[in-house]
């Protein structure tokens, strides 16, 4: 059960991400979404949507139906509570495992988001997710993945509490001793300090993903790799993806379409 602490710091987090436009690590991400996709009249599928926060935001800027799954109990306990307290009421929050408890046929998506999720999953698994996903599209639905490249300067997930940018490239032993000694809880079930959390990711590369989901039977028909360099005067725009540059990428953004588009 999550206790009255994780519960309160939850809650804390969850509402930062779904209130806070302008600053946080899920700013790129709003500005790029609320840009390019108009959400409106939509069937949004927010999946591993973590404590809620982006769920919400879809749900209280557009005109849309939110269905947001996750299958760590803790963080769907997290998020409903923060949906109760601003009472978003287009927002439906699910403990789920779609690999036991498939998406059934009537359930159709206009769009699919994965937003820092893919990092955390197996990768036989991530293919298996990714190839249900594709088959509960809408006709003209799509799925926007997001996530830190492994190559990120803070693709570990433990920067903030060992200081050190890369540090994935440091020798494990190492590492894993600097995490032991700067760990600290987090608000999870399946993943509840920072040792489980860095333990779980999959070290997801631009290559590595389009490998999976080739075999999916998706096809990316965007790709925005944002960098560090993206924070210098005049450079804004810029989409620096190739070496040495993909050092320097904080976030990836690939919008994605069945290869054979489903009907």
């Amino acid at each position: 059960m999550i206790s009255a602490a994780q519960l309160e710091e939850g809650i804390r987090y969850a509402e930062a991400n779904y209130r806070d436009n302008d600053q946080g690590h899920l700013q790129v991400d709003k500005q790029l979404i609320r840009n390019k996709f108009d959400l409106n009249g939509a069937k949004v599928l927010d999946f591993g949507c973590g404590m809620g926060g982006m769920s919400m935001w879809y749900a209280d800027n557009w005109d849309c139906e939110v269905y947001a799954l996750d299958i760590d109990s803790h963080h769907i306990t997290v998020a409903r509570k923060v949906q109760e307290k601003h009472q978003i009421k287009n927002v439906t929050f699910s403990q789920r495992n779609i690999l036991n408890e498939p998406l059934e046929s009537h359930e159709r998506f206009d769009w699919v988001f994965l937003n820092d999720v893919a990092e955390h999953i197996s990768y036989d698994i991530l293919e298996q997710i990714f190839r249900q996903l594709s088959q509960r599209l809408s006709p003209e639905g799509r799925i926007l993945v997001t996530y830190p490249p492994w190559e990120s300067p803070y693709a570990s997930h433990v920067t903030h509490a060992v200081k050190i940018p890369w540090c994935q490239y440091l020798p494990q032993k190492m590492l894993t001793r600097l995490i032991e000694k700067n760990n600290q809880q987090i608000v999870g079930e399946l993943e509840s300090d920072l040792v489980s959390a860095y333990k779980g990711l999959n070290h997801l590369t631009h290559r590595r993903l389009m490998q999976i989901l080739n075999r999916s039977g998706l096809t990316p028909v965007y790709r925005r790799s944002h960098s560090i360099i993206n924070r210098l005067p005049g450079m804004r725009e810029l989409n620096l993806s190739f070496f040495p540059f993909k050092y320097l990428i904080t976030k990836e953004f690939l919008l994605l379409r069945p290869t054979t588009q489903v009907k």
